[in-house]
């Protein structure tokens, strides 16, 4: 149960980052072309997908080119 539980709260990103994407009118495929466009190539859209699940946790390389990506700052990713 332990594992569970900490799978659905691997991150405190993805739900911001879901939000983002969608107020940009982005699809995830598109959030990923933005972020291999700035030359980092570890997130697939499977990779998001779960980032934005809470089932992954998300790098501090992810947080950083995720938030360039959405084009706001790294502390707007965070919840209050």
């Amino acid at each position: 149960m332990t594992q569970n539980i900490m799978k659905r709260d691997a991150n405190l990103i993805g739900r911001r980052v879901a939000r983002l994407r969608n107020q940009q009118n982005l699809t995830q495929n598109m959030l990923v072309a933005r972020v291999e466009v700035l030359n980092f190539f570890g997130i697939s859209r499977d990779v998001l997908s779960n980032i934005e699940l809470q089932r992954y946790v998300a790098t501090d390389k992810h947080v950083y080119f995720l938030a360039k990506a959405l084009k706001v700052g790294i502390a707007e990713l965070f919840p209050p």
